[in-house]
């Protein structure tokens, strides 16, 4: 405390009327209470509960140019397992003016934000928006302005810890009256995911000659009268082709498909939606390892920044393995706890999984 009444003194001798960049704290609370079938290696189902809190500490000053310099520093609380330290969700600092928005440091990929939001919304997430590269844990963003209703994103990461490998994305978004449209692309340069969450945020792990990332196309349409239409295409690639130590596979391509119907009335609102993962294509030939879900929301606000909401999803598996490789393809313990054979991740007690959640989220 003393050093601190000595510095504003020495900062009041320096200026006349000394002033302090602005700081807020937002975020949100999420909770959840869920049943999962499959979800023991016995094959029964379990109830479970995720408590969800993300804190964002936001600072920004305005500086003589008129441009403003920006800054977060966010944290998921209650989720040990992900994003359990300051700065491992994000960490960066931000000029902003008329010309855009150009952000250094630990950040989320913008190609990853919009398939979790809104095309992975009400429930298809898990799926949709769960892609090998989230965020850039060294990365460089650059965000346009808008251009009569267009926009776009261009994002480098340059390898965490002096490693060779890099990442880079471009997307870009349209929005007229009811209509809006996104693309993205994404991928990796010689460097597969090391993963998000942790204490480490998101990380690359260099690998010679492997490429990994993928592609993505989706439109929405909003009518007057509460319906709204979402459609959605992603296809996920991985490229070892070079790779000095490849062994099986070198390449491998796979789609999904989304669809989704939602109506809003007065504090409620409805959405079903489908994807579908196609069987992959790899080097080595086909694999049997297609995903269906189908899922179900219903919503009703209990204030202007809470809402309560039952959700229902079902995975059904085309055949009875799904990869979980984290070059490309659906990760296992994205199907809803689907079990697994004792020893062997890839093959499974049964052929779906089903997820019925109730919970509610707060914005502050």
């Amino acid at each position: 405390m003393i050093k601190r009444i000595v510095l504003a003194a020495a900062v009041s001798a320096c200026f006349a009327a000394p002033a302090f960049a602005e700081v807020s704290i937002g975020g949100s609370a999420e909770m959840d209470l869920f049943y999962r079938t499959n979800n023991t290696a016995d094959g029964d189902g379990k109830f479970l509960e995720e408590i969800a809190i993300t804190v964002n500490i936001d600072g920004s000053d305005k500086l003589d140019s008129g441009n403003t310099l920006k800054w977060r520093l966010a944290q998921k609380v209650a989720t040990d397992w992900r994003f359990d330290s300051w700065g491992a969700r994000e960490a960066w600092i931000g000029y902003a003016g008329d010309w855009g928005e150009l952000r250094f440091g630990n950040q989320f990929s913008n190609v990853y934000l919009t398939e979790d939001w809104p095309y992975g919304w009400k429930g298809q997430g898990g799926l949709f928006a769960e892609p090998p590269v989230q965020g850039f844990a060294s990365g460089i963003t650059y965000a346009s302005p808008n251009f009569s209703g267009f926009s776009f994103n261009l994002g480098y990461d340059l390898g965490a810890g002096g490693i060779d490998g890099a990442a880079f994305e471009v997307a870009g978004h349209y929005a007229n009256g009811g209509l809006a449209i996104d693309a993205g692309y994404v991928s990796t340069i010689d460097a597969t995911s090391g993963g998000a969450g942790g204490n480490h945020g998101y990380s690359l792990a260099y690998q010679d000659g492997t490429d990994i990332g993928h592609w993505m196309v989706g439109a929405r349409y909003t009518f007057d009268n509460g319906f709204n239409v979402t459609g959605a295409f992603k296809r996920q690639f991985a490229d070892r082709s070079e790779a000095t130590a490849a062994g099986g596979w070198t390449s491998y391509d796979q789609d999904t498909y989304l669809i989704r119907g939602a109506y809003n009335f007065g504090k409620h609102g409805l959405a079903l939606g489908y994807q579908m993962i196609a069987d992959a294509d790899t080097s080595g030939g086909d694999i049997d390892n297609g995903v269906q879900q189908i899922a179900f929301q219903w919503d009703y606000a209990l204030s202007k920044n809470t809402g309560a909401f039952l959700q229902i999803r079902h995975n059904m598996l085309d055949g009875d393995k799904a990869v979980n490789n984290p070059n490309a393809g659906p990760f296992w313990y994205n199907l809803d706890g689907l079990s697994t054979v004792a020893g062997d991740s890839g093959n499974f007690v049964e052929d779906n999984s089903t997820r019925i959640l109730i919970g509610t989220w707060t914005g502050f």
